[in-house]
């Protein structure tokens, strides 16, 4: 089995996949560094929000998240630690009422709640309102350092989550997406994504007893890509585990991790 295998499934009329790892990691023979002192900036976690705990894996799937989307619009959701995202990302986001929400706290399964009403920090950070309180952040992805740094502000629970719509280009689309991710009433993933956009949730366990899981879906058939990615993957982690034990120090790390994810930070 490859280690990046989605299991399908549709779901309210949509197609639905999934990638449910259990205790196993994408990359099982780890960069023994990792669990070693590091020297100042630039670290792993700097780089690639890759940790002793949430290791090489966390690239695989920033690599995964950006290709599957490639031509798209890309809007994350950081769940709850809306303004730690904002901080590391130099910016604000939209606001929006409703944010989704994965558990994933059994083995190789979830419990898929969909839509749930939006929750931040902002209270304990900066005066605020009520209502901007509990509303989630929707911001813009412009590279995929920008996935990599919503990942570092929410990597502090015992689970973190980050949702990605995948959306048609341009200011009249995204408007589209704000309004059915406000107001009372809670929006469906159908309603929400269009044709071939696509919606991705990344929920990475950090603590004993939560497991990493990502759901992805379409109103298209993304299983000939999602196979595509599977095996390319497999490729690129089978090559970085033939030579991990050989990295001699976090520079030679951090150059092996862009033929790991398949991608560049910086490139758009």
């Amino acid at each position: 089995m490859h280690p990046l295998h989605f299991q399908y499934a549709p779901e309210q009329g949509i197609n639905v996949y999934r990638y449910l790892p259990g205790a196993q990691t994408a990359v099982t023979r780890h960069w023994p560094g990792l669990f070693q002192d590091w020297p100042p900036e630039p670290t792993p976690f700097t780089e690639y929000a890759v940790n002793n705990n949430n290791t090489e894996e966390v690239a695989v799937y920033t690599g995964l998240v950006w290709r599957l989307t490639a031509g798209l619009a890309r809007y994350a959701i950081p769940s709850y630690y809306r303004e730690e995202a904002a901080q590391t990302l130099g910016r604000e986001p939209i606001l929006v009422d409703w944010e989704y929400e994965i558990e994933a706290e059994v083995p190789h399964e979830v419990r898929d709640n969909g839509f749930v009403p939006g929750q931040s920090t902002a209270a304990g950070l900066r005066p605020t309102t009520w209502k901007d309180t509990n509303r989630a952040g929707l911001f813009n992805l412009s590279t995929p350092r920008d996935l990599v740094r919503l990942l570092q502000a929410v990597l502090l629970d015992a689970s973190s989550e980050i949702t990605v719509f995948a959306i048609t280009p341009g200011p009249a689309r995204l408007k589209d997406l704000v309004t059915a991710l406000s107001g009372p009433s809670r929006p469906s993933l159908p309603s929400v994504i269009r044709d071939t956009e696509i919606f991705v949730d990344l929920t990475i366990g950090s603590d004993v007893d939560y497991y990493d899981a990502i759901t992805v879906a379409s109103h298209t058939d993304l299983q000939p890509r999602l196979d595509e990615l599977a095996n390319d993957f497999a490729r690129r982690i089978e090559a970085f585990e033939e030579r991990a034990d050989s990295l001699p120090d976090v520079a030679a790390f951090l150059g092996a991790v862009p033929e790991l994810s398949g991608i560049d930070l910086d490139a758009e």
